[in-house]
């Protein structure tokens, strides 16, 4: 059961990052957040986080400010993402 673990972690990686999105005063107004407080939030390592934000770009949930290669500081959620938070993190607006 790596792999459901490992995407149960990503989810919730995803999530901290949409609350940080969703949450007033979090994000700019582009809706850009930054990615190191959600992956403190989570307390993952580095590279999982690395991880978990290339998936997350090539599933078409975020999009980054520079390489997903390396941690960037600001990452958003697109439009797909923001429906898939509403589904996956419990989020009520």
């Amino acid at each position: 059961m790596q792999g459901a673990d490992e995407k149960n972690r990503r989810d919730y990686f995803f999530c901290q990052l949409a609350r940080l999105n969703f949450e007033e005063g979090q994000s700019d107004t582009d809706g850009w957040v930054v990615v190191p407080e959600a992956a403190r939030k989570t307390g993952y390592g580095e590279n999982e986080v690395q991880d978990f934000l290339e998936r997350l770009v090539e599933d078409g949930w975020i999009e980054v400010k520079g390489s997903p290669r390396t941690i960037p500081s600001n990452a958003r959620l697109t439009l797909a993402g923001k429906a898939r938070a509403q589904v996956i993190c419990r989020t009520h607006h």
